[in-house]
Parts: structure tokens; sequence; C-alpha cells
């Protein structure tokens, strides 16, 4: 065997053993880090576990990094007692009994012995004891993440909700806007309530104080908003009979549907809901002088649009929840004079005349009308049978006067006098016995 491959031999194990010696003193030191980590990691899995279930991943992370660090400061604190190559080989030539041959032969004085087939290395692991520490910190962290463990009651985030009052107005205004029922403008001044009132600290929301600000708030809007539908039915029905009215209705009944509209335009354009922006667009600064002026093509469409709103705000209240939409008027829907839904079935008023009654639509909140009864017609019942008679019953009513005997009276009398003076022997209490009674006492009494 030549020389270069003795020494590279020769070399490659002093570097080895250099290498297996330095390793032992390096986990000697970060099996220590190692295990310290490891029981203090465990107490935060489970302190994070039962505060913060979520947050875990950062656990984790935060465990890797400090066992790498670990490692790091294990290796510069060993560093000083790591074994280069050179000081490897003097341990193995002693072990090997080679004396001096190998540190001669690197110094260039002797050749390199010949290669051996195996080496016994002068150190030896014992893997016991790092393999114990690993299994242990294995076992540590998977218990801590396994053990089963409640959540912190006073750590659990809490979420308070709104105030049912606030959750219904945010529900009606996103139906609003969906629909496109009022005014973009209105919907905002009721956004900016609610802000107002979210505004407070959120363990304050459910203080007397502040339920009551958000039920006037519902209130309010629902007023507003019923007063809209009745507004907006108003002006349906009335801009719906002018349109339908011929020539030989009345000037006063025009006049007074006129004025009605006129009316119920000025209460969109004033109201705190205001109708969607295409139609309040045509009602402002809408007169009676303007309505006079206007053909029947113009007050059909105006109604058109009204009724088309109103359809549009009463299927909006439909899905509106906490909201009672009973009583509130649907343009188009009664009954007309002249048969269900009008004449043509469209729900407009009839045509008024001289031989079909008024033309002005029924002002009721009701699809069908209350019925009382006050049509129908009951018999009189004929004379009780004295024979038939069942107790409580009444046989007769007569009128009558009381019989006073006006000459009993002597005027005033003492109180606690004596009337009539007593007559001696005379019996103080007196009973009156029947005859079958009196029978009974003579048995004993004789």
């Amino acid at each position: 065997m030549s020389s270069s491959n003795k020494s590279h031999f020769w070399q490659a194990a002093s570097s080895a053993l250099a290498r297996r010696i330095n390793l032992g003193w390096w986990l000697e030191r970060w099996t220590v880090w190692l295990m310290t980590s490891a029981l203090a990691g465990s107490v935060v899995l489970l302190l994070v576990r039962w505060m913060q279930p979520g947050q875990l991943h950062w656990v984790w992370i935060a465990l890797a990094v400090v066992l790498s660090l670990g490692a790091i400061v294990a290796w510069l604190m060993e560093r000083r007692r790591f074994e280069s190559p050179d000081t490897a080989r003097v341990r193995l030539e002693d072990a090997l009994g080679l004396k001096t041959r190998l540190s001669a032969a690197a110094a260039g004085v002797g050749e390199w012995p010949a290669e051996v087939e195996k080496i016994e290395w002068p150190v030896h692991w014992r893997w016991q004891r790092p393999l114990a520490v690993l299994i242990f910190t294995v076992a540590m962290l998977l218990l801590s993440t396994w053990v089963p463990i409640s959540e912190g009651a006073a750590f659990k985030k809490r979420i308070i909700e709104k105030p049912s009052a606030v959750k219904d107005v945010e529900q009606w205004v996103q139906e609003l806007r969906k629909e496109e029922a009022v005014e973009e403008k209105s919907t905002e001044e009721v956004d900016k309530k609610i802000a107002d009132l979210l505004k407070r600290p959120t363990e304050n929301w459910y203080e007397h104080g502040s339920l009551e600000a958000a039920g006037n708030l519902k209130e309010q809007t629902a007023a507003e908003l019923r007063e809209l539908a009745e507004n907006l039915a108003d002006g349906q029905r009335a801009a719906s009979a002018l349109q339908a009215m011929g020539d030989s209705v009345p000037q006063a009944v025009k006049d007074s549907l006129a004025a009605g509209l006129e009316q119920a335009a000025s209460n969109l354009a004033a109201g705190g809901m205001k109708p969607n922006e295409q139609l309040l667009q045509q009602l402002q600064n809408m007169k009676a002088s303007d309505l006079k002026g206007m053909s029947k093509e113009q007050m059909q469409k105006l109604a058109e649009q009204m009724k088309k709103n109103s359809e549009a705000l009463s299927k909006c209240l439909g899905k509106c929840e906490g909201f009672d939409p009973s009583g509130i008027p649907t343009a188009g829907k009664g009954e007309g004079k002249e048969g269900k839904n009008g004449k043509d079935g469209d729900g407009d008023p009839g045509r008024g005349g001289v031989s079909r009654g008024r033309g002005d639509a029924e002002m009721f909140f009701k699809q069908n009308e209350t019925n009382l009864a006050t049509k129908k017609t009951e018999t009189v019942p004929a004379e009780l049978d004295v024979e038939r008679a069942a107790p409580a019953d009444v046989l007769a009513v007569t009128d009558g006067k009381h019989d006073v005997d006006k000459n009993a009276y002597q005027g005033a009398k003492q109180g606690g006098a004596i009337q009539n003076a007593g007559d001696g022997g005379s019996a103080v209490w007196q009973n009156s016995l029947m005859p079958a009674e009196r029978e009974v006492l003579k048995r004993f009494f004789k």
C-alpha cells in the first residue's frame, strides 16, 4: 500500500475521532437545554390551551426557535473544550499502542503505520442518556397537547351582541336599500343614529339608558315607515281617482281629491322616511295648481310610480324582522264598489257617475272589511210559559211605585225609648211553630 493511502487513512481516523469527541461535548450541554425547554414549553402549551387555544401555533414556533438557539449557545459554550485532529491523533496512537508513530509520520519523520481493518476507538458512545432525554422531551410535549383540558372561562373571548332593537333596525335598513324603497339619505340618517348608539363601550350597551335609546330608535323608525306607507297609499288612491274621473264629476269632488293628493305629496316630501329619489323628485314643490294642470297621462304616470314605490315598500316591510306590518294600507288592493279589485280587476276605484255612485276609493286599512252583523235580524221570543219556567227565569217586568203610608210618621222620637210597657208575666220570646212541630213537642212536654 502506498504511503499516501496510509496517510489519508490515519488522518481520516483522527478527524473522525475528533468529531466524535466534540459531538459528545455538544450533546452533553444541549441535552440540558433540551430538557429545560421541554418542561417550560409543556407548561406554556397547557396555559395557552386553557387561555387562548387559537394561538397554539405560535407556541410551537417559539419552541423551535428556542431549541435552535440552544443548539447554537451549546456549541459556543463547549467550543473551548473541542479537540483538534492532532489532539485526537495522540489519543488514537495511545489507544492502539503505536506510541508516537502517527505523530512522527505527520511531522514527516518516519513512515505511516499499516492500515488496520477495525479500529478500537478510545471513546465509546453511551446513547442511553441522550436517548432518554429525547424520549422524555417528546413525551412531555405530546402529553401537553393531548391531555384533556377545558378552556378558562375567565379568558374566553366574549362577544357582546348588539341589542335586538339595533339589529332589527339594521336589518330594516338593509332591506330598504335592497328594494330601493326609500331615499338613500333617509337610510344614512338611520345609520348615523345607530353609529351614535354603538359609540358607547360594549359593556354599556345593555344598560337601561342604552336599551331605552335603542327601543326609541326602533319605534321611531317603524312609525316613519308606517307614515310613508300611509302617505303613498293615500297619494296613489287620489291620483288614480283623478285620472279615472270623467267630465260629469262635480268640480268640488275633483278639488277635494286634488287637495288630498297635494297633502299626501307634501307629507311624503317632508317625512322622516322619504320615497325613492325618482318619485321624490316629482313630488318636490308640487302644488294644487300644478295638479290641476296635469293631463290624464301625467296623472296616471304619477299614480303608477306611487303604486310601484308602495309595492316595493310593502315587499320590504314583509321581510323586516320585528316589524308588525298589520294595519298598514296597501294601495290598490281594496275591494271597489263594482266588485273585487274594481270593475276590471286592476284595483282602481270605479268611475263615478249619476247612476253609479261615488268615484273616490274607500280609505280602509284592511283588504276585507269587518262584518259587524249590523243587518242581521233576530225574532223576539214568545211569552214565557209559566209551567215550563226554570229557576232564575224572569216571568215578567212591570212598572210600579212604592206604597208609602205618609200618615205613619208621627214625628221624631228619642232613640232607645220603650214604645210598649211590659204586660207582667208574658213571654219575652214567642215562637210560631208549625202543627207538626207542635205535635212533636206535646209528646215530651205535657
